[in-house]
């Protein structure tokens, strides 16, 4: 689940030679956009819908970068990373867990020091339409894996604001009949983010009875 969570978040955008061109230019602009950026704070909706399970459930996040550094709270974890270390602070179950980045990468398949120009294991892109959302009017770009078999989704649909090149919405189309939808309500760029908003603090969770354990 938090492979198919970060997955969505953290949206990978790669541009390749089957892609069209109008979409391949607007990818390779919001990546130079947000690459720009010293640091970005992202609060999002994050929503899982299965209509013939009648499933509709909708939570909040937080992501923050700087650099090849990140904070992501969603779905009461805590995942931290320094750019070295990732730290998972599970609430519920008490536990955080320890890895290196190498091993975060290998297990999600993102590189948290590029997050908005991600080069996953390849998509082509298509233009679909122009369309307008809250008043903001949006180019709308779907990704298809280049090697769909070893994808749980189809198809990633992206909202990009026309005038900010900042990613308003995308979905996620699950093969198994569940999308998932992120919806950014808010994104602040270069507003000084402190670097120990980065640092876990193993003190502090085993002070509150959490378990630390460390897979390095």
């Amino acid at each position: 689940m938090l492979k198919k969570i970060l997955a969505t978040v953290l949206i990978p955008i790669s541009v390749f030679a089957q892609s069209d061109e109008k979409s391949a230019a607007i990818l390779k602009a919001v990546s130079a956009t947000n690459s720009a950026y010293k640091d970005i704070q992202v609060t999002f909706s994050y929503t899982l819908q299965n209509k013939e399970a009648n499933v509709n459930d909708t939570r909040d996040g937080e992501l923050s970068l700087a650099g090849n550094k990140f904070h992501l709270q969603l779905m009461g974890q805590d995942i931290y990373s320094d750019g070295e270390i990732v730290w998972y602070v599970m609430k519920e179950d008490l536990e955080v867990h320890i890895k290196s980045v190498e091993e975060f990468k290998g297990e999600t398949e993102l590189d948290p020091a590029n997050f908005f120009s991600q080069y996953d294991k390849g998509y082509k892109s298509q233009y679909h339409a122009e369309e307008t959302k809250d008043g903001k009017a949006l180019n709308v770009v779907d990704l298809f894996p280049e090697d769909p078999g070893k994808k749980p989704y189809s198809r990633i649909r992206m909202g990009i604001n026309k005038k900010t090149n900042h990613i308003v919405y995308s979905k996620t189309f699950g093969k198994d009949g569940t999308d998932y939808l992120l919806e950014v309500k808010s994104m602040k760029t270069n507003a000084g983010v402190s670097s120990g908003q980065f640092v876990f603090s193993k003190e502090k969770y085993e002070a509150e009875d959490f378990d630390v354990v460390d897979f390095r």
